[in-house]
């Protein structure tokens, strides 16, 4: 017989593991049979030397549906997927889309100048570059041998 040790630690973690997998899959799902929904636009964040980017999809919207706000160094992606006009002669038999207001909010570790802060929306797709302000930015300092 062998001897397996025992971690209780280990354990914890894939515990935590599995609950945080499980409010993943729950959060981009509907909600209530009323048909509300908990939209939650997927979204990747990139810093480089310069700027944070924000790129997030949005399929179905319009410009006009989308706001962006930067306050106290967090960032927020506002707006709404409304719901097309049903006909009176249709039958739904399935409906997977979600529809209505959504919300994102990412708290920037750094400030970012907010008069040079660019969106673009193009195909789907917003991208927001976020410029660091001169003092966030990394400084190299030269060393001096004597």
């Amino acid at each position: 017989m062998a001897f397996v040790r025992w971690r209780p630690m280990r354990d914890l973690v894939d515990i935590q593991d599995e609950i945080n997998r499980m409010f993943e899959d729950c959060a981009c799902s509907t909600e209530g049979e009323k048909g509300l929904s908990r939209l939650f636009p997927a979204a990747d964040i990139i810093e480089n030397k310069d700027s944070f980017v924000v790129r997030a999809e949005l399929p179905g919207l319009k410009k006009e549906d989308i706001k962006v706000t930067l306050q106290n160094n967090v960032f927020t992606i506002n707006g709404e997927k409304r719901k097309e006009q049903e006909e009176k002669d249709q039958t739904y038999h399935k409906v997977e889309r979600s529809y209505g207001t959504f919300h994102r909010l990412f708290e920037l570790p750094i400030q970012v100048n907010p008069n040079d802060i660019k969106a673009e929306f193009r195909d789907g797709i917003l991208t927001v570059e976020l410029p660091k302000i001169e003092e966030a930015k990394p400084k190299e300092i030269s060393i001096s041998v004597k």
